[in-house]
């Protein structure tokens, strides 16, 4: 086939556009946790419309300055259990077509099909493979550190939200509790459990009186959304969740 200037011109021309829209999309994120899957999945310059440290950011209400970048996103990605949400569909009436649903767990099903999914929108398949490749391995060193020290032969308690990362790591779940604070029923029932270890979640701590009936079992509180503790990625807070939890493996196997 001849060479044509022409045909190499367009072609090159198509690839120029195409990673710059990629690059350029103005991408705005609820949460923390969202802009997090967002930025796994290769995004850039995610704008975050719940500060970084609030304690409950499912509940952040829209801002006036939050209504110009709302409007001006060319994709808003969200989880479904933001307050925001019915604003934005009924007052401020954002066209769902820049509007994108995500999973948001610890889980790798999870994680790579929420990545994924922002990531074939963006067109930064590369980078979000790339990305989860490494959040691959450090789950599955965790997983070796976990069954090397002895810890996936424990009893655990966790709590619901923190329930996908427990399992994928593969600790034995003897029970689940929360949202909800547990009830003197629920608190006997876990009781009989003699768990090692309780799982508590950082943003909605309600584990303490499952200590008061097993003072012997170690407890971690565990992230979802990044903000504390030093993390702002989908990386740092896994790396954060599971150092806590091989932290308590290695002094239980002492």
């Amino acid at each position: 086939m001849k060479f044509s200037p022409t045909r190499y011109f367009l072609l090159l021309l198509t690839l120029i556009v195409f990673s710059f829209s990629a690059k350029a999309q103005n991408v705005v994120a609820t949460n923390a946790w969202t802009a997090a899957f967002a930025e796994a999945a290769g995004a850039q310059n995610v704008t975050v419309l719940a500060p970084f440290k609030m304690q409950h950011p499912t509940e952040y209400e829209l801002r006036p300055g939050d209504i110009p970048r709302v409007m001006k996103a060319d994709l808003i990605i969200y989880a479904g259990y933001e307050t925001m949400l019915d604003r934005m569909r009924k007052g401020l009436h954002v066209d769902e077509s820049k509007m994108l649903q995500i999973d948001t767990r610890y889980d790798l099903p999870t994680l790579r099909k929420s990545i994924m999914k922002i990531a074939e929108k963006l067109g930064t398949t590369e980078q979000a493979e790339a990305n989860l490749k490494q959040i691959e391995t450090v789950i599955n060193r965790a997983k070796a550190t976990l069954k090397q020290d002895g810890m996936l032969e424990e009893p655990v308690l966790v709590h619901f939200f923190q329930r996908p990362l427990a399992k994928e790591l593969g600790l034995k779940i003897a029970g689940v509790f929360g949202p909800a604070p547990p009830e003197a029923r629920q608190i006997a029932d876990m009781a009989k459990t003699h768990a090692a270890l309780i799982i508590d979640n950082a943003h909605n701590p309600v584990g303490k009186p499952l200590q008061e009936v097993l003072p012997d079992a170690r407890m971690v509180s565990l992230l979802n959304f990044p903000g504390t503790h030093g993390t702002q990625t989908l990386m740092d807070v896994i790396h954060y969740n599971v150092e806590q939890l091989t932290q308590v493996s290695s002094d239980l196997k002492k």
